[in-house]
């Protein structure tokens, strides 16, 4: 019987045991259950080698992040992900492409922003909804196609009550200002939808790029389905009333299109994530919060499929701008095409 990794993830979690160990069978032994459990195959024996060094790294970087979480009383679990295998650097190379210059200026978001409001708590959680299902862009940087692509579907299902699965691979490969599996911004994907008079639905422009080629546009006018007029971000003159904003609008209306520091969850596993940078490279979906908690959180839609993380999302910490989430919350204004 194969030792399960759940285990070895569990184990990582408590004070007294880490996930690396220096006995070289019990390397092998956790190597050959990844493999398994994440279908991985190696085209020779280098590279497997290169991969297996990797991995071990991997262990001790998830050592290293628990210690982290519990310094800070946090319960985020750093372990094993399909992620594994990579080295930080090709890591972020292929998931984290967000481009922060090309967020737009205040000046240039086409609706006004949110005004300060009396902060409000509770819980909601907007995950099957107001939101499609989890997504997985595959080895494009297409995050940033992905955030806004869900944010307009969300906003389509508020507003005008539709249930469509909308196209990432039509903002990718279409949208001029972006760079594709090269990295973008939401915003630029708004506007690529704006000016372009409409994004079709999943099933007619399917997503082809998750080797990470982009591929070329060929959108069609007449398949359009949903329409986007502006665009708003939420304000505040602190982070911490910016933050406090958001949870008033998730806890209101719906979810948000948000950038922030990913350069961590290559390793999370579940819990609530305490420690984060604050390097934005990742575009996301916030679909959820709970403020009035002990340990207040925000629910997170990630599109690296259900196999990562909770069945796709994340949590994390509220009240600390964990993870830079307050750096770019957006939403949408929509109409039929």
């Amino acid at each position: 019987m194969i030792y399960p990794i759940v285990v070895a993830i569990a184990l990582a979690a408590t004070a007294s045991a880490n996930l690396y160990v220096s006995d070289h069978t019990q390397q092998k032994f956790m190597w050959e259950t990844f493999k398994q459990e994440h279908r991985k195959n190696y085209e020779t024996m280098d590279e497997e080698t290169q991969r297996f060094g990797f991995f071990l790294e991997n262990l001790k970087v998830a050592d290293l992040r628990n210690q982290g979480e519990r310094k800070v009383g946090g319960t985020a679990v750093h372990g094993i992900t399909k992620f594994s295998d990579l080295s930080q650097a090709e890591f972020e190379s292929r998931y984290l492409t967000a481009d922060v210059s090309m967020k737009p200026a205040r000046s240039e978001i086409g609706s006004e922003s949110i005004k300060p409001q009396v902060a409000q708590t509770g819980s909601v959680d907007w995950s099957g909804v107001l939101t499609t299902p989890v997504k997985d862009q595959g080895y494009c940087g297409s995050c940033w196609a992905f955030s806004a692509t869900e944010q307009i579907e969300s906003d389509s299902m508020r507003t005008l009550g539709t249930d469509y699965i909308l196209s990432p691979e039509q903002i990718t490969q279409c949208d001029t200002k972006a760079f594709g599996c090269g990295g973008g911004w939401t915003e630029s994907a708004y506007a690529y939808v704006k000016k372009a008079g409409g994004i079709e639905t999943d099933s007619a422009y399917p997503y082809t790029s998750y080797q990470g080629v982009t591929g070329s546009c060929h959108s069609s006018a007449s398949d359009f389905v949903i329409k986007v007029s502006g665009f708003t971000s939420i304000s505040g003159s602190t982070t911490s009333e910016k933050e406090s904003n958001m949870a008033n609008y998730m806890l209101s209306t719906g979810p948000l299109s948000v950038c922030l520091d990913a350069s961590s969850w290559n390793s999370y596993t579940g819990g609530i994530m305490s420690v984060c940078g604050n390097s934005v490279d990742h575009c996301v979906q916030a679909v959820g919060v709970d403020n009035s908690a002990s340990s207040p959180f925000w629910k997170v839609r990630n599109s690296w499929g259900t196999s990562w993380g909770e069945s796709g999302y994340i949590q994390l910490a509220y009240g600390q701008n964990t993870c830079d989430i307050t750096n770019d919350p957006t939403w949408v204004t929509t109409s039929k095409a």
